[in-house]
């Protein structure tokens, strides 16, 4: 999204927060589910990476990996080469990604796809730059999911608008079509898996209403991070059951989407 609407990536740093595997907040959740299909060696790539809480993280649990992360962010990424200098950063702010055909094992996308103009373009270029039967892995709030609590809510003057305003999420699926769509792009899905199911629900939208009070008179300087690193014991608590009720329920369908797939071989065409 561009213009003078659009969602301002540099006015604060996201992912700068620390997640560790095993961790029992809902981050520790996404890890984990994650660690579940990347391998053990080879490159991995996260788009969208950010401050770079999750390469941090795959740096101490997966020490074989050659890690690399692409972000539209400049000053996120500044950020993730002072904290992990052996992660390769890339700077991506076009349709392709800056990488070679074929050039990863792994590709993580984590909270990526609701903020893209194109997000068939994106998954292709995913697929595009995955080797043969490499693995992606993301996670996707599907906010116009009937289990979504966004869904329910008034539209682009209203609650749902805090979404976009101070998140910047352009985007709202529908967890069965995201899932057609891995397919038709040529993905099969290793394992789906979901969060954020009632508590969950409740939590997001607090979070996010919080958010709004928080960023009074700017445009987001304040991340739904920085509310979970400043929010004392009662914030921490309610993370470690939004972890523990996705333990629980990761089976049953919810709007927070997380998915393991691998690329089918690319179609060189007849001839």
């Amino acid at each position: 999204m561009s213009g003078p609407d659009a969602f301002d990536y540099e006015a604060a740093t996201w992912g700068a927060e620390t997640v560790r595997p095993g961790e029992r907040t809902i981050a520790g959740f996404r890890l984990d589910e994650a660690l579940l299909h990347l391998p053990e060696r080879g490159r991995v790539l996260e788009v969208g990476c950010g401050a770079g809480r999750f390469l941090c993280a795959l740096r101490v649990a997966r020490p074989e990996l050659a890690l690399a992360g692409t972000d539209v962010s400049q000053a996120a990424l500044a950020q993730l080469a002072a904290r992990a200098p052996e992660v390769e950063t890339r700077p991506g702010s076009g349709a392709r990604l800056p990488a070679a055909d074929g050039e990863f094992d792994a590709v993580l996308v984590m909270d990526v796809l609701e903020h893209v103009s194109d997000p068939d373009q994106l998954l292709g270029e995913v697929r595009r730059v995955l080797a043969p039967a490499g693995i992606l892995h993301l996670h996707v709030p599907c906010e116009a999911d009937p289990r979504s609590i966004w869904r329910w809510l008034p539209g682009q003057r209203g609650e749902r608008a805090l979404k976009r305003r101070f998140g910047g999420h352009i985007q709202r699926f529908l967890r069965a079509e995201l899932l057609a769509r891995l397919r038709a792009l040529g993905f099969e899905l290793l394992r789906v898996r979901n969060s954020l199911h009632l508590l969950g629900n409740l939590a997001d939208l607090a979070a996010f209403l919080q958010l709004a009070r928080a960023n009074r008179g700017g445009r987001a300087p304040v991340t739904t991070g920085d509310l979970v690193a400043g929010g004392g014991a009662a914030v921490r608590a309610v993370d470690a059951l939004l972890w523990a009720e996705a333990r629980l329920l990761a089976r049953l369908p919810s709007w927070s989407l997380h998915v393991s797939a691998r690329a089918a071989p690319l179609s060189s065409g007849p001839g």
